[in-house]
This record gives C-alpha cells, sequence and structure tokens, in this order.
C-alpha cells in the first residue's frame, strides 16, 4: 500500500481536529479495502493538493459508498470538489455556512441512489449567471424555476438517471426531480438535500422534494415545482399525515440533527416534526424467559403496495428498549433476532410502550386480520398572498414554453421515418424507438447510422428489449458495445429459444444498474478458460466470482447497483451487485443468464433449464423445489401483485418480500412457481377510500415437492352505498365542446391541473384500469380552468384516457365552486373526482393528492 505524501499547503478546510481524526481512520479503512482499484482511486493525492482540496476528498472517500469507489476514479472527485470549492469561494453565502454543513450537505456528488456525472462542473457557469447578486433565500427560489424550465415531472421506473440525463428527457419522477434540484443548489454551493417519505400513510405511493439550508434554518420545496415562497407545495397536506419524513446524511455524524440511526458514514435523519404531529412510541424486545434482548432488530412497518414496509430498522439498546418518532396512524412492529421474532399491529396515537417477546413460531400455519388506520386530516393551512401567487403563474407558463421550446428540437416522427428508410430499417420499429429515446435520439440515431448490415435485425431487437430510460441515457459508444460483442451459441436463436437469448443474452440490462459497456471488459479481461469453457461448465464463472470478489453488504449504503465492470474491477462488492455481476458475465460468454424475477437468485439456462446460483458465504437451499399455484375469484378488480397481495419468504427473523412486477395481475401467474421450500407469508389488503386498509395476513409452510394452491381473498368494506351529494349534471356537461347526453351508466366528473403531479397520478390510474372502464361505458368528464392552468393542456400527450372521455372549460371554476357550496364544504383541493348516477346523486370523492383513486372509482362502480 502506497503513502500519501500529498505536500498540501495552504489553510484547513476542516479545523476540527476530533472529528478530522474520524475522516483518516475511515480513509485508511478505505483505501486497504480499494487496494485492487488503488492507483485509479488514490493517485490523485499526489498532484500537489492544497489542505482544503485533500481534507475535502479525503472526506468523501472516507464515507462514500462501494458503488462510487468502484465506478468512478480520482480525477472525477477531485474535479467535483475544485466546483464545490471555487462555489465557496466565489458565492456571498459561501464562507457564512458553518463546515458540517457544508460537508454533509454542499461537498458530496451524491444525492441519493443515481449515478453520477459532471453535474456540477457543465452547469457550473450557467446557475452562477443566473443568480448574480442574489442573496441564498432568493438563490434557492430562483434555481427551482431554473430546475423547472428544465424538467417536469413523468413517472419512470426505480432506476435514478443522472441529473444531466434527467434534462436531456426533460422529465423525471419527484426521485429524479429532486436529485436533479439538489444537485442544481449544491453546484451554486446552497446547502441542499432530498427529502422523502418512503411510504405515504394514507395511499400506496412515496414521494421526494427538496430541503434548502438558510441563515440556521431547513425550508422545504418541491422539486422543479417552483412556488413564491418556501414551506409551501402541493405535498404539504399529504405530508402532515406521514408517518416518516426522512433524509440520508452522507458522512460521519457531526452536529445535533434527530437521527434515527447513526452508522460510521451517514446518519438517518428524521425531518417528520417539520412537517406532520408526532410521537416517540418505545418498544421493549424481552426473550423467552423475559431477559431484554440488545442488538434485536425493531421495524416500524408500515403498511404500503400490499406489503408491510419498514419505514426504519432501530435497534434495541442494553436494556432492549427501541424508541421512533412517528406520526399518528397505524404501524407493525416487528422485533427480531436470528429466528426468533414477534410482531404487534398498533395504533400509535395510543401507544407509548409496547412489550413483545421473541416467542413466535415460523412452522406455525395460520391467519390474522389486520385492520389498518391513516392519520387524520388536518384543516388546511393557509396558502400564500394571491398577488405572489399570480406573479409565480406566470412565470411558470414562460418556463413551461421554454422547456417545451427544446423538446420541439427533438428528432421528428417524419425524421426518424427518413433514418429508417435510408438505413434499411423498418419504419414502424425505428419511430418507435426514437420516439421513446426523447433527447437521446442523438446517440440512438447515431447508433442506428453506424450498424453493418448484418447486424440490424439484432440492433432492433436489442433495442427494443430495453426499458425507456435506457433509451433516454445510454450513449451510442455503448450499445455498439454490447451489439457487436454479443456472442451466441448455435441453437439460441432458433424459434424455441429465441426469447432467451433476446431476454438474456442480447440484453445489457440486468437489474437496476447503469449500462456500461462491460462486454469487450470482461472478453478482455476474463481468463481464457472462463471465456472458452465457462458456456459448457459455469462453475468455472462461480469460483472465478467466489475467489474474486469479497462481499460487504454494510458498505453499499445507498443501494445504487455496482456495475458489472466496477464488481470486477474493484474486488468488493455488495450481494445483490454480485448477482448482477455474475449474470453479466455469463452473457459475455453467450450463457443466457438472469435473476429469477422473484427471489433474485442468480441463474443460468443450460440444458433447457434455469439453474440457481449460490456463493461461498451463501447457504444453499435444497435442491428440490417447492411450489405454489396463486388462483382468486376476485373479478372487481382482479387482485393485482403490490397492489392486493404480495408474497414473502421467512429468512433471519423476517417475512422478505418476492419481487415479482408491480400491477401484475392474478390471471398471469397461470404457472405453477417454483421456489425453495420454507415458510411463507401472504399480505392481502384492501385499502378503503378514506386510506383505511383491510389487511389479511396467512402463514404458511411449503415443503419439497408439495405443490400448494393459494388463494386470494380480500375482504370486503361492510357498508351499504349512500349519495354523499347531487351535481348539477346539466351545467357541468353544459362546459363541453359539443353537447353530449347525461349517461344513464353514469358520470366521473375530474377537476384537474394538468400541471401537478397529483393530476398526473390520476391519468396513470385510470389508464392502468382502462379495459374495466370502457367495459363499463359510462362518461368520464375532465373539466379545468385556463386561468389555473399554466400550460395549454392536450389530452394527446396522455395515453390511456377511457374512450368516454370528455374534456371541457370550468371558466372560474364555477362549477367546481357549485360543487363546493352543494357539499357545504370548503377545503376540497385539486384533482377533484366525483362520480354520480344519471340523475347527478354523488356515490363517491376524492378531493387533492391520492393514488388508487381508479380503483375506488371501479369499486364503487361495481357496487350500483
Amino acid at each position: 500500500m502506497m503513502a500519501l505524501t500529498t505536500g498540501c499547503s495552504g489553510k484547513h478546510l476542516i479545523n476540527n481536529e476530533e472529528y478530522m481524526s474520524v475522516i483518516d481512520k475511515s480513509f485508511e479503512a478505505r483505501k486497504s479495502l480499494c487496494s485492487k482499484k488503488e492507483d485509479a482511486l488514490f493517485d490523485v493525492f499526489q498532484k500537489g493538493l492544497t489542505n482544503e482540496q485533500s481534507e475535502a476528498l479525503k472526506f468523501l472517500y472516507a464515507f462514500m459508498p462501494l458503488n462510487d469507489l468502484a465506478d468512478y476514479n480520482g480525477n472525477f472527485f477531485l474535479a467535483n470538489v475544485n466546483a464545490s470549492l471555487k462555489a465557496r469561494k466565489d458565492t456571498p453565502w459561501g464562507k457564512s455556512i458553518p463546515i458540517d454543513i457544508f460537508l454533509h450537505y454542499v461537498l458530496p456528488v451524491r444525492v441519493n441512489n443515481e449515478n453520477l456525472d459532471s453535474f456540477r462542473i457543465a452547469y457550473y457557469d450557467e446557475i452562477m449567471n443566473r443568480i448574480s447578486g442574489m442573496n441564498l433565500h432568493d438563490a434557492a427560489l430562483e434555481i427551482n424555476h431554473w430546475c423547472h424550465e428544465k424538467v417536469a415531472y413523468q413517472a419512470a421506473d426505480e432506476r435514478t438517471s443522472a441529473p444531466m440525463s434527467t434534462i436531456l428527457s426533460a422529465r423525471g419522477r419527484c426521485g429524479e426531480e429532486s436529485t436533479f434540484t439538489v444537485a442544481a443548489l449544491r453546484t451554486a454551493g446552497i446547502p441542499a438535500r432530498q427529502v422523502y417519505t418512503p411510504r405515504w400513510a394514507h395511499c400506496d405511493d412515496n414521494h421526494a422534494w427538496v430541503e434548502v439550508w438558510d441563515n440556521g434554518q431547513w425550508y422545504y420545496t418541491g422539486a422543479c415545482e417552483p412556488e413564491p415562497v418556501f414551506d409551501l407545495g402541493w405535498f404539504t397536506e399529504p405530508a402532515r399525515r406521514a408517518m416518516l419524513v426522512h433524509t440520508k446524511s452522507f458522512g460521519a455524524p457531526l452536529g445535533d440533527e434527530n437521527t434515527i440511526v447513526e452508522e460510521k458514514e451517514y446518519a438517518d435523519v428524521n425531518n417528520l416534526s417539520k412537517y406532520a404531529i408526532t410521537k416517540t412510541i418505545f418498544i421493549k424486545v424481552l426473550d423467552k424467559e423475559g431477559v431484554p434482548v440488545s442488538s434485536a432488530d425493531v421495524e416500524y412497518q408500515l403498511y404500503n403496495y400490499s406489503e408491510f414496509y419498514p419505514l426504519a430498522v432501530v435497534p434495541t439498546d442494553n436494556n432492549g428498549l427501541s424508541h421512533f418518532e412517528t406520526g399518528l396512524g397505524d404501524l407493525l412492529i416487528w422485533a427480531h433476532k436470528d429466528n426468533a421474532f414477534n410482531y404487534k399491529k398498533i395504533s400509535v396515537n395510543d401507544t407509548d410502550t409496547l412489550t413483545l417477546i421473541l416467542n413466535r413460531d415460523p412452522s406455525v400455519a395460520y391467519t390474522a386480520e389486520l385492520d389498518i388506520h391513516v392519520p387524520p386530516i388536518l384543516t388546511p393551512l393557509p396558502g400564500p398572498a394571491s398577488d405572489l401567487v399570480a406573479v409565480n403563474a406566470e412565470r411558470i407558463e414562460k418556463e413551461n414554453k421554454i422547456r417545451q421550446h427544446y423538446i420541439n428540437t427533438w428528432m421528428t416522427k417524419e425524421d426518424a421515418g427518413k433514418l429508417a428508410i435510408s438505413n434499411g430499417l423498418e419504419y414502424d420499429r425505428v419511430v418507435n424507438v426514437i420516439e421513446r429515446s426523447m433527447g437521446n435520439y442523438r446517440e440512438i440515431s447515431s447508433f442506428l447510422r453506424e450498424l453493418p448490415d448484418s447486424l440490424k435485425d439484432l440492433a432492433m431487437e436489442m433495442l427494443e428489449v430495453l426499458p425507456d430510460k435506457d433509451l433516454r441515457d445510454t450513449k451510442c459508444s455503448t450499445l455498439l458495445d454490447h451489439l457487436v460483442n454479443t456472442i451466441y451459441k448455435s441453437g439460441l436463436r432458433n424459434d424455441k429459444y429465441k426469447g432467451i437469448f433476446v431476454n438474456y443474452v442480447l440484453n445489457p440490462r440486468v437489474a437496476f444498474e447503469f449500462l456500461v459497456p462491460w462486454r469487450s471488459y470482461f472478453l478482455a479481461n476474463l481468463p481464457k478458460d472462463i471465456i472458452n469453457n465457462g458456456y459448457s461448465n459455469p462453475e468455472l464463472i462461480i469460483n472465478y466470482i467466489n475467489s474474486g470478489i469479497k462481499t460487504d453488504d454494510s458498505q453499499n449504503y445507498y443501494g445504487t447497483p455496482i456495475t458489472p465492470q466496477g464488481v470486477d474491477e474493484l474486488g468488493v462488492s455488495d450481494t445483490k451487485s454480485r448477482a448482477i455481476s455474475f449474470v453479466a458475465v455469463c452473457r459475455a460468454i453467450g450463457l443466457p443468464s438472469r435473476l429469477e424475477p422473484g427471489t433474485k437468485t442468480p441463474q443460468y439456462f443450460k440444458d433447457g433449464n434455469w439453474n440457481d446460483v449460490w456463493f461461498d458465504d451463501q447457504v444453499k437451499p435444497d435442491e428440490n423445489k417447492g411450489f405454489i399455484r396463486l388462483v382468486s375469484d376476485e373479478k372487481n378488480p382482479v387482485p393485482e401483485y403490490y397492489i392486493h397481495f404480495t408474497l414473502a419468504r421467512f429468512e433471519n427473523g423476517r417475512y422478505n418480500t418476492l419481487e415479482y412486477d408491480y400491477n401484475r395481475k392474478i390471471t398471469s401467474f397461470r404457472d405453477e412457481m417454483a421456489l425453495p421450500p420454507g415458510n411463507y407469508m401472504l399480505v392481502t389488503g384492501n385499502r378503503l377510500e378514506n386510506g383505511d386498509v383491510l389487511s389479511g395476513l396467512s402463514f404458511f409452510n411449503l415443503a419439497e415437492n408439495e405443490h400448494k394452491t393459494i388463494e386470494i381473498k380480500l375482504r370486503k368494506e361492510k357498508i351499504k352505498r349512500q349519495p354523499t351529494g347531487k351535481a348539477d349534471l346539466r351545467q357541468l356537461l353544459g362546459m363541453l365542446e359539443k353537447p353530449v347526453k347525461i349517461n344513464d351508466k353514469g358520470t366521473v366528473i375530474i377537476w384537474i391541473d394538468p400541471d401537478r403531479e397529483p393530476t398526473k397520478h390520476i391519468f396513470n390510474d385510470l389508464a392502468q384500469l382502462k379495459n374495466e372502464f370502457d367495459n363499463w361505458g359510462g362518461d368520464f368528464i375532465f373539466l379545468s380552468d385556463p386561468a389555473e392552468t399554466k400550460t395549454a393542456f392536450n389530452p394527446a400527450d396522455y395515453k390511456g384516457f377511457p374512450n368516454r372521455s370528455l374534456f371541457g372549460i370550468d371558466n372560474n371554476m364555477s362549477g367546481f365552486q357549485n360543487y363546493i357550496k352543494t357539499l357545504s364544504v370548503d377545503d376540497l383541493q385539486l384533482p377533484l373526482v366525483v362520480l354520480c348516477d344519471k340523475e347527478g346523486n354523488i356515490f363517491y370523492k376524492s378531493s387533492g393528492y391520492k393514488i388508487g383513486v381508479g380503483e375506488d372509482l371501479l369499486r364503487n362502480i361495481n357496487q350500483e
């Protein structure tokens, strides 16, 4: 191991000697951990750094997760350190920011689980010019307007794109919008952090936004959703009902923030008290003899997405005590140590201390019913002055036009068609791929232009199997690497195995890792024996990874997968990234491989079968499988995975949810699932209109070679549907461009604000149940006020509206106001959804942000 003789000079960045000692100790541990990649990471310290540069770089290295160490190098981090130090020097507020705030919330490149890029270097001048002459408060608000010019909300998969990729596609989900906005704020030396509720209590979803530090206080704002003042957003009211809002603070804890847990490399900070009424509950854990259990994991679980999700895991102290500050809804408290466990559902408002004895037996089969209650709705907070709102609305309209002008520069359908024809490719396939690539069309079109004739069909198959997000941020060079280096063995290209080849050899996507050109890397760096013989003898690959890759799950604490190449180069990995790397190695040599859809166990395909892979540090289960068939008679709605039910397997004292596709209907589980024998739990849930849940737990055992049928049956609410008000249908129908008759089947009226994320969630909910709504045959009327909508609403921009959808204008929201008077309430918010019969009797309403409105509507429709 080399010695770092940096020859540092100048003033220090970190004057706290005790904390610098913590940094140095962790830094030395990192050097030892990363010995295989020593030169690429640590040679940068030989470049005559100043004390400020060296200490800042040491801080990053000391606490960064494994994926950063594996996938980036010293020059990348030094360039970002220099940008942070420059902002600290160039801005009026730079020197006034306390060092602990600077280290945790300005210096780190990483915001959450995104892949990293050089955003703060590429956009430094543009952002600094935008805020010239402003104070920190005004600069932060202005940067959010800049972010809104670049990016708007759109749902996407769970891989978080880097800020520059988010700009490229001009859209992102909330996790990407907030990552991008935090990166922009930090570029200007403004302390910022992404905060999020991992799961809402009142509906099946989550959300992320941004907090900004100014003069000793943290303020919140929606990411890429500028408001005229801080501490305002469409999510304000939902956040007041949250059970946890938190952030991950990069680096060893320094300061006095309210932490849930403190690790050597980071702290989990509980921000909830800023948003909601909170209460601290205490859990005491005892063994069967009544002795307090130390270091037991206590999971504070919230029902969401039909599973009990751990908001936080807080180990017990030496007295067997764990505590957690949370909201006033219901939680399932699950305590375990080794295989000993117990659980109980509690209402936080009624609970101070709960005692759990670890005496449950996972082999005992039984069922339980749990009624889950959500936190209460509070009286809405007042908004800002109307003049501020009006000025902000004008700005937002201009920003939408700026963003749309950029989007209009993307390749058109006509040009995509010309590209297809000129390169001898199928018109419809190329147009589809180019449209999905959005702002990344240059890379995708360059890839298509460079194709040799012999690989054109293969290229289109590869592009079509990739998720949208890959088409939006993958470079031409990476795609070419995977295409030209794909190896296929005889037999895999025939009709019988074509799907296997395309999905599990040609496809460069394994899980949610960032795509890099790992095929050429492995073909150049794997031992020749594996390249030549690994296809026929996969044990060679398993042995290679066993001998060359150490695993440490605690070190990759942001959960971002390490790329397959990074795993091999660093020689250290978390378990999930090692599995991804194994799959990549197999595919690189032409051996079909995947992560099993439910358990995510790595597998290779040989002799017509999928074969599980277990490494030396894992306990290999029995070779034999058990078999589960899922059935259900439920029709309204048809049960869906992660919506109405999930399956989980017992491991180390807790049940781990099997990761089948979100929204997968029970009707698509046609075949038996081959699963390891063991103890399982089925969770079902029926979320009611007020957010409460009727949940059921079914614990059962699966033996080797057993064939078991599991019925999915949802608990039902035992109430008779009654009208809650009356709508003037004739007035509302008169707002449509063309007159229509009142529909005998019924009518859904939706007042929308298309600029806001909650309305876009409504659109998504309806699209998922489009067939059901079309079969019903009722009308859907969408009303908006042009004076309130910042951008002209074009229904053609959204897919999946029910066939009988109609669109109209509610000038000055007169219909909306009349509806409010009818119900004698004054707290309704957009989007407002109302279901009524042909007489206008209202049988359902939903106001404001909520996920699952489509299902609520369908449930009420079917009660007629």
